[in-house]
């Protein structure tokens, strides 16, 4: 059986819907989401616009910090699970601004780089001990609605930062890398003194390679990140998807901004409304299976879109295979786990996230920039849409086997 039943809950878990602890992951969750999407989407708009690059070099240098970010997930989620999470969180987001106020300061991609690759490694330490937390904080009942509450408020940093972005960028690069960077001091603020004290109960005694050899012999969980590959190729297109179009069909740049805050928004809105009402009646692996679906299909709409407004479209259909596959799949995760390793296997799945996200910038930049203004121009969208189809397949089979 692909997903394992609800676990019986440990007693440190705050059965409230909001507890003090989650009310300051929330107000974290936003701050570092309004920081993060400032900069990181137009990462690939100042590459390919402003600086020349190529597609795939653009894709490259963002893969750099996907790489980093989850690659080390893993380890970083074992040492979650051992210091705790709030000390995981505030040394993560310390890194992750060095990161940014490198971006700032480099004018190289192989500057650019670097800064990619220290942000990245800052994520792969806060993110799987946030998760961890939330985890902590919630019952088995409480998590799909709590991680899509906590999709809302990244959604509302991704309404808010790429408009900022996109406005100080009119003035200088560095200041967006800057005032990105300030965003993530003000979360490491807030998580000093909002956060408690919370942790795993993985003990120093414990070594990595148990921890690992019992999460290689769950097979289920194998077979869930393999698909995760998949899944995360296909939700990294739309740093790259956005850009390529609007550069194709000669609209500003400027606009791209408003395209994502429209995504977000529409996510906004219905995030919470959708999945309760699904989650009730929908297996996950199914609800998995239709998101997968129409991340597929809305990049190929991408392909055949000829003005704003079909590209606003496509976004929004894009977003709502986002709402669907995310918080699912967190959820999915934390089924997999036991209250000691929450962080260890949210980490765990970094390595998912890591190829996931190699393959969909290196590869799709590569398919971009290989059939750019020529009669082939379809067949990076057909591919992804192909490729969508079949994760999506295996999804919803092993959905209808549970």
């Amino acid at each position: 059986m692909f997903l394992r039943g609800l676990k019986t809950e440990d007693e440190a878990v705050v059965q409230r819907s909001i507890s003090p602890g989650l009310l300051a992951l929330y107000v974290d969750t936003l701050v570092m989401a309004i920081g993060f999407y400032m900069l990181v989407p137009i990462l690939s708009v100042y590459f390919i616009n402003h600086l020349g690059m190529s597609t795939a070099l653009s894709g490259s240098i963002i893969a750099v910090s996907g790489i980093a970010q989850n690659g080390f997930r893993f380890f970083c989620g074992i040492a979650a699970d051992r210091i705790g999470y709030k000390k995981a969180i505030l040394i993560g987001v310390g890194i992750r601004i060095v990161g940014f106020t490198l971006y700032g300061i480099v004018d190289h991609p192989a500057g650019f780089a670097i800064a990619a690759f220290i942000s990245g490694l800052g994520g792969a330490l806060f993110h799987p001990a946030s998760f961890g937390a939330y985890a902590k904080n919630v019952s088995e009942a409480m998590k799909t609605k709590i991680f899509s509450i906590r999709e809302t408020l990244s959604n509302v940093g991704f309404i808010l930062g790429p408009v900022i972005g996109m406005f100080l960028l009119q003035f200088d690069f560095s200041l967006v890398c800057f005032s990105s960077a300030f965003m993530f001091v003000l979360a490491l603020l807030l998580s000093w003194f909002l956060l408690p004290e919370m942790a795993g109960k993985t003990t120093e005694k414990e070594k990595i390679i148990p921890i690992a050899k019992k999460i290689v012999r769950d097979r289920n969980f194998l077979l869930f990140c393999m698909l995760i590959i998949g899944v995360w190729a296909l939700n990294v297109q739309l740093y790259l998807s956005v850009p390529v179009r609007m550069k194709v069909l000669h609209e500003n740049v400027e606009n791209i901004a408003f395209l994502y805050m429209a995504g977000a928004i529409f996510m906004v809105l219905l995030q919470i409304p959708l999945l309760q009402i699904l989650s009730k009646r929908v297996h996950q692996l199914k609800i998995m299976a239709v998101g997968t679906f129409l991340l597929g299909i809305s990049l190929l709409i991408f392909g055949f879109t000829t003005g704003l407004w079909s590209m606003l479209g496509a976004v929004l259909i894009f977003t709502l295979g986002q709402m669907l596959v995310v918080p699912t799949m967190n959820h999915l995760i934390s089924n997999f786990s036991d209250s000691q390793s929450f962080a260890t296997y949210f980490g765990f799945t970094g390595w998912s996230f890591a190829l996931g996200g190699f393959l969909g910038n290196t590869g799709g930049g590569y398919l971009h920039d290989l059939t750019f203004q020529s009669h082939y121009s379809f067949v990076p969208w057909m591919t992804m849409f192909l490729f969508g189809c079949f994760i999506s397949i295996i999804f919803y089979r092993n959905g209808s086997k549970t």
